[in-house]
């Protein structure tokens, strides 16, 4: 697990975590990371670094523990698949809470602990799918 160095903007709207240099978060593609009570897991795959809550919704199993399967991540509990980018799983219709992720000019990885996104209804996946 690791703890980073959490840094504000000046509008106190977000609150990045530093979770590591994007070669070495490249390298480990998924681990946790710590805020707090808080634990999110970092994934990176396919060229995008992602990031959502480590503990499923469904049966509060880690998904650190999971297995990255055609841009989802699986829960080794009752293989429940959130998609990286929103924590959408189709079958169910619900979303595993996720949060924005940004790769900095000097090659930080950094995660916005202030974003996290705690649902998304059916209509608004939908609609982007669609486009």
């Amino acid at each position: 697990m690791v703890d980073g160095t959490v840094a504000s903007d000046t509008s106190g709207h977000e609150r990045w975590l530093d979770v590591g240099d994007v070669v070495a978060v490249t390298k480990r593609r998924k681990f946790v990371v710590a805020d707090g009570e808080a634990t999110i897991v970092i994934v990176a795959h396919d060229g995008g670094v992602f990031a959502m809550d480590n503990i499923c919704i469904h049966r509060q199993r880690e998904l650190v523990k999971g297995v990255v399967l055609r841009d989802r991540l699986v829960c080794p509990g009752h293989q429940w698949a959130f998609e990286l980018g929103t924590g959408w799983e189709a079958v169910k219709e619900e979303c595993q809470p996720t949060y924005a992720v940004r790769v900095t000019d000097t090659g930080r990885v950094e995660v916005d602990l202030a974003s996290r996104t705690t649902s998304r209804s059916v209509a608004a996946v939908a609609e982007r799918d669609e486009t």
